[in-house]
């Protein structure tokens, strides 16, 4: 297993998304523990989902699948200034 800090490479690609120049520290370090909280949400009811089995059920292809759906739309909506 590689040392990998694949959150910290979503949180500094975010982070340069949209955080606008000037944003102050307190302010970026609320955005990424609020970033963080967010991934530890998503880990837990995925790992809640799942299965002790090493086979994948479509059950839990499906909580997978409407996870990454809902972000979606959470992005759009945010996009279009309405969250």
């Amino acid at each position: 297993m590689t040392n990998r800090r694949r959150m910290a490479e979503q949180w500094d690609s975010f982070a340069r998304a949209v955080l606008p120049v000037g944003t102050s520290p307190l302010q970026r370090q609320e955005m990424r523990r609020a970033f963080y909280a967010g991934a530890q949400g998503i880990m837990d009811a995925m790992a809640k989902a799942m299965g002790p089995s090493d086979t994948v059920t479509p059950e839990e292809l499906e909580t997978v699948a409407e996870l990454h759906l809902e972000l979606r739309e959470f992005a759009k909506l945010v996009k279009d200034g309405r969250a």
